[in-house]
């Protein structure tokens, strides 16, 4: 089987596993299995394959011993398992750092890693944009100062270094960047929670220009409406159409100056009217 920091679902670990000690040792199973872990259940390691059970903190270490996992090894299992069971983007994103500096990468994974990287840090993007539209002549303080707020030197030489490296930006033979046709997508579950971070940050960023910037270099505006989950589907059209529409206007802009970010925003601001009156219910009942 694969070792242990090619996975991202402990559960999946420890399926292939039984099924690996099961080939190899004809007296394997799930009860010598909770035996060699002091656990009572004889079925617990079958149940928390299957999602039935999760690993507490202390069966997390009892597992660890009955795997005979090393100290590296173990020390990614625990953060494997609470990456896994981790309620909230915020829990799983420390875990998964934690899982990214320690996985023995290969082309896939490195990948995977960077692209990680790219959307976990906002200020990616910023450069992406910023590197191509001034010749920066490697001047990583130059550069640190234009992105606003300001980023360290050290920062924004990694962002470049990342950018390269995932081929969005290139290096040409005077020595000035310029864009690929490349994109990252966010399909996967850790990219996708990368996403949200960076999408929580830019919100934050938005608070800030709405407080910091004048009326004339910034544009922030709202509207509050009552509406269906049929209409709902229907302005997600219209923001996907218009999003298309601001990308073409955007790539026929021969004369760039400034980096701009540009939000979407639509979210609920009260329960769903159905869940109102079941509320409604039961405070009557």
């Amino acid at each position: 089987m694969e070792k242990i920091f090619k996975y991202i679902d402990y559960r999946k670990f420890l399926s292939d596993y039984y099924s690996e000690k099961k080939k190899t040792t004809h007296f394997f199973s799930y009860r010598y299995f909770s035996n060699k872990a002091n656990i009572k259940s004889p079925v617990f390691l079958k149940q928390v394959i299957e999602g039935q059970r999760n690993l507490t903190l202390q069966a997390i270490e009892k597992f660890i011993g009955a795997l005979n996992l090393n100290k590296k090894e173990a020390t990614f299992f625990r953060h494997l398992v609470q990456f896994n069971q981790s309620k909230t983007a915020f829990e799983k994103q420390e875990h998964y750092s934690v899982m990214l500096s320690m996985i023995d990468y290969v082309n896939e994974h490195r990948l995977t890693a960077d692209q990680y990287i790219y959307f976990e840090k906002w200020h990616n993007s910023a450069v992406r944009e910023l590197v191509c539209l001034h010749d920066f002549r490697d001047n990583w303080d130059l550069l640190a100062k234009s992105v606003r707020p300001a980023i360290s030197p050290k920062d924004a030489k990694q962002s470049v270094q990342l950018l390269v490296r995932l081929n969005l930006v290139k290096k040409q033979k005077n020595g000035v960047y310029k864009q690929t046709n490349s994109a990252i997508t966010s399909g996967s579950e850790m990219l996708s929670l990368a996403r949200r971070s960076f999408n929580s940050t830019m919100l934050l960023l938005a608070r800030d220009s709405n407080e910091s910037l004048p009326p004339d270099a910034r544009n922030i505006s709202g509207i509050t409406m009552g509406i269906s989950k049929a209409c709902y589907d229907v302005l997600l059209a219209e923001l996907a159409a218009f999003k298309e529409r601001i990308v073409s206007i955007v790539n026929r802009d021969e004369e760039s100056s400034r980096v701009y970010q540009f939000n979407f925003q639509l979210f609920p601001l009260s329960e769903d009217a159905e869940r109102i009156g079941e509320m409604n219910k039961g405070k009557a009942s």
